[in-house]
């Protein structure tokens, strides 16, 4: 989940992110973000798999967390 760790990273250089992750990761998304030191991480979780999709879904999917994305984006650092 190296882009956990890369959201941290980042989150603590008071840059905002938007980890997108599917639903299968969500425990091992909660520990990462625990233990390195991002309490309250919130990523955006998309159904689990996705490496099946047609492109059309894989858009569509896109298209449903877009607002979320930039809002995680612009948002105030925590």
């Amino acid at each position: 989940m190296s882009s956990l760790l890369d959201s941290s990273r980042l989150e603590r250089a008071g840059i905002p992110t938007a980890a997108v992750i599917t639903k299968v990761f969500v425990r091992e998304a909660a520990y990462q973000a625990e233990t390195s030191g991002m309490r309250g991480f919130r990523p955006i979780v998309v159904p689990h798999p996705t490496s099946h999709l047609p492109e059309p879904e894989i858009q569509a999917l896109a298209t449903g967390i877009i607002d979320e994305i930039v809002d995680r984006l612009v948002e105030a650092p925590r």
